[in-house]
């Protein structure tokens, strides 16, 4: 791997090269493609006019999430702003990668959560255009020819951002922009449409199915971090890199750990199990019943509500930060998903008559 390593250096170096005027682009991009910022802003703004495609991306965020965490975990590959510090590859000229705020990740390389991200948050608007096309009123015959260029266009520019940056390596981009935009279609098809429409015969408990699925993905995430302590493997090793190397040690956020996302995530899929049923397809942003005031005004509420609650989360105790963050983003998805469009469909609720 230093040969592929060192290869891909060079094509980093380039790219930083090249885009040294796009730089505020190439961080707003970054920003907008963060899997936490699409899973703690984007989400609940999108269950304000569409629950089944907000409970879908939730879905497709939080299993990818989990699914990018225990695959991190399972390649530990470096990424390219350490690497070229600790390789002993350079004998003479060691490259000088530009760091970034957005630099200074701390879980290992592969894959590309933001490309895994994008990826799957990209094909999951492909795919509800396309419902938007084949089953409202109106058709627009060339959207094809105009989406299609500029998803992929979006999606070069984010595989683009995470190398400029120095996050990553070309191929670790590569695989995660694979394994989203294989992923979103997937999970929808095949877990998310056939329970949420009742397509095919009606299985019962699905809930606990669901439920106990969260709960299988997250032992299976911590059964990997443990593996990985018995190995003699330091799930945390990519951390201290992290600090060694970062120009500005500030710049870490704890969310970027793979511990914090994998909490995260099945904390997301767990509320996911537990809130989505079939009665989210009542709340479709068609509905002519339903308040968007009210909905905006609620989902507004719980999201600064919820913000002020992970802000004061207690950080001189691991197990109480990660427990806290793990109940905040549980209970999140029932309250965007059930409780807020039931509160915007109340003005619009028949009364009933009385002798």
């Amino acid at each position: 791997m230093e040969q592929v390593y060192a290869l891909e250096v060079t094509i980093i170096e380039f790219v930083q090269y090249w885009f040294e005027d796009w730089d505020e682009y190439m961080k707003w991009v970054n920003d907008a493609s963060n899997p936490h910022m699409l899973l703690e802003f984007y989400f609940p703004l999108l269950s304000i006019v569409d629950s089944v495609f907000a409970a879908q991306m939730l879905l497709v965020l939080s299993f990818g999430g989990w699914l990018n965490t225990v695959m991190k975990w399972w390649l530990l590959e470096d990424r390219p702003y350490w690497w070229v510090q600790e390789t002993t590859f350079y004998s003479s000229h060691r490259p000088r990668l530009k760091q970034t705020r957005q630099t200074c990740e701390t879980g290992p390389g592969s894959p590309s959560g933001h490309s895994a991200a994008g990826a799957a948050a990209l094909v999951l608007l492909l795919m509800f255009i396309s419902h938007i096309m084949r089953d409202r009123k109106f058709y627009f015959r060339c959207w094809k020819y105009v989406m299609y260029p500029l998803c992929g266009a979006a999606m070069a520019s984010i595989m683009l951002a995470r190398l400029y940056v120095g996050a990553h390596f070309p191929h670790q981009c590569l695989l995660g922009a694979l394994v989203g935009a294989f992923m979103a279609p997937a999970l929808c098809i095949y877990v998310s449409d056939p329970y949420i429409w009742k397509y095919g015969p009606e299985r019962s408990g699905s809930i606990a199915w669901h439920a106990t699925a969260a709960v299988i993905a997250a032992a299976i995430g911590g059964v990997t971090y443990a593996g990985l302590k018995i190995c003699g493997i330091d799930p945390q090793w990519t951390v201290k890199l992290a600090f060694r190397w970062c120009q500005q040690p500030s710049e870490i956020h704890v969310t970027t750990t793979p511990l914090f996302a994998l909490v995260q995530s099945t904390a997301a899929l767990m509320g996911w199990a537990v809130s989505v049923t079939p009665a989210v397809a009542e709340y479709r942003h068609y509905t002519p019943h339903r308040s968007l005031i009210i909905s905006s005004f609620t989902t507004g509420i719980i999201m600064f509500s919820f913000h002020q609650l992970g802000a004061h989360v207690d950080k001189t105790n691991v197990f109480r930060f990660y427990a806290s963050h793990f109940v905040l983003n549980t209970v999140k998805p029932a309250l965007l998903l059930r409780l807020t469009p039931a509160l915007a469909m109340l003005p619009f609720t028949p009364k009933e008559k009385t002798d």
